[in-house]
């Protein structure tokens, strides 16, 4: 499971960055737990997140990648 934020940073950031956050308790979850992701991505992640197509740890993986740390697209 997991969450989508819009919080002070979402506001004030050029990009509108959400919050991803992911509700899998900590102690089965070793990877980063939260990413920030661009508006218009939340409809494909969540789509991908609840039918297993991806997992939660290749949407942080490829936003701590980006220099901007934002998952916009693969």
């Amino acid at each position: 499971m997991s969450s989508f934020l819009a919080d002070h940073v979402t506001m004030r950031s050029a990009p509108h960055a959400l919050l991803a956050v992911t509700t899998i308790p900590e102690e089965e979850y070793e990877e980063s737990r939260e990413f920030r992701m661009t508006p218009a991505g939340v409809h494909d992640i969540h789509a991908n997140l609840s039918i297993a197509n991806m997992d939660f740890e290749d949407y942080a993986a490829a936003a701590h990648e980006d220099p901007e740390k934002v998952f916009s697209s693969f």
